[in-house]
């Protein structure tokens, strides 16, 4: 398996490209763009968002991340996002670009860590639900009056 420079420096040669013109497209130095090709530092998100766009790939090759099995897409115990809930969301799943940088910290994240995030931000969610829901049940249905 190759290093998220490897594949940086791969991709940079397919396209032809020097370090500098890669840094120049990204507005950062050549030496920080050579960092990244040798693993010395790495990346912010939106960083990984530009690169991923500028090499017409996706940040999880990039990042190497781990594909989802088809498996564990369908069951439910695992996958809250059953096919009858996608439906409801709609055909589109597009993201928006601070949703795709929330995805890319969470990878970033250990297994604790995810877990842990996962249980606040659902705890929120079903809070912010259960808020919108009550003030929905304050309101008179229209036509009635108060």
């Amino acid at each position: 398996m190759s290093t998220f420079g490897e594949r940086l420096r791969a991709l940079r040669k397919k396209y032809d490209m020097t370090q500098e013109q890669v840094a120049k497209k990204l507005n950062i130095v050549r030496s920080t763009y050579a960092y990244y090709e040798t693993g010395k530092t790495s990346p912010d998100f939106n960083t990984v968002v530009r690169l991923a766009r500028l090499f017409n790939v996706t940040t999880d090759y990039l990042l190497n991340a781990e594909p989802v099995t088809p498996m564990s897409m369908h069951d439910a115990s695992s996958n809250i996002y059953t096919p009858g809930y996608r439906k409801s969301l709609g055909a589109e799943w597009s993201l928006r670009e601070s949703e795709q940088k929330l995805i890319i910290a969470f990878r970033y994240l250990d297994k604790e860590a995810q877990k842990a995030f996962l249980k606040k931000i659902e705890k929120a969610a079903a809070e912010r639900y259960e808020k919108k829901n009550k003030k929905k049940e304050k309101q008179p249905p229209s036509g009635e009056e108060s």
